[in-house]
C-alpha cells in the first residue's frame, strides 16, 4: 500500500512540475529587434511580442474620430516599424521619446496593446537635487 501512495504521490509531484513549467513558458513575451520581427521565421500571426525603439519624428498621426487611435513610426538604429495603439498614451509619449511596445505583428504593422514610456534622464538629475537638499 505504502508503494502505490509513494507512486500516486510522485506522479502528481511531476505532473505539477509539468503543469507549472508549461504555464510559466507560454507568458513569457520574447524582447525582440526589429529586425528580428520582421525575418520570416519570427512572422508567425497571433505571437505577441515586445520591442523597444524610439519614436520617430513627426511620425505620430491621431485620429479626428477616434481619440484614442494613435499610430506612430518606431525606430531602432536604420530599421523602422508602423506601430498602431488604441488605448489611452503615457503621458511621456511624444516625438523622439524612448518607448517600448507590447503587441502582435500581421507582416507590416504592429498592433501594440501596451504602450510604455521610459521617463527622461533629465528629471533624474532634478530628483538628486531634491534628495540631497532635504
Amino acid at each position: 500500500m505504502n508503494k502505490k501512495f509513494a507512486s500516486v504521490i510522485i506522479a502528481v509531484a511531476l505532473l505539477m512540475m509539468v503543469w507549472v513549467g508549461l504555464g510559466f513558458e507560454g507568458n513569457e513575451l520574447p524582447y525582440i529587434t526589429i529586425q528580428d520581427l520582421t525575418a520570416k521565421e519570427m512572422n508567425k500571426p497571433g505571437k505577441r511580442f515586445r520591442l523597444g525603439g524610439n519614436v520617430k519624428e513627426g511620425s505620430i498621426a491621431r485620429s479626428d474620430a477616434d481619440p484614442l487611435a494613435l499610430s506612430f513610426i518606431l525606430f531602432q538604429e536604420d530599421q523602422q516599424l508602423p506601430v498602431s495603439y488604441h488605448k489611452i498614451v503615457p503621458d511621456m509619449f511624444k516625438d523622439g521619446s524612448e518607448v517600448i511596445v507590447e503587441g502582435i505583428f500581421d507582416g507590416e504593422r504592429f498592433y501594440a496593446d501596451n504602450l510604455m514610456t521610459k521617463c527622461a534622464s533629465r528629471y533624474e538629475g532634478d530628483l538628486r537635487k531634491a534628495d540631497t537638499s532635504i
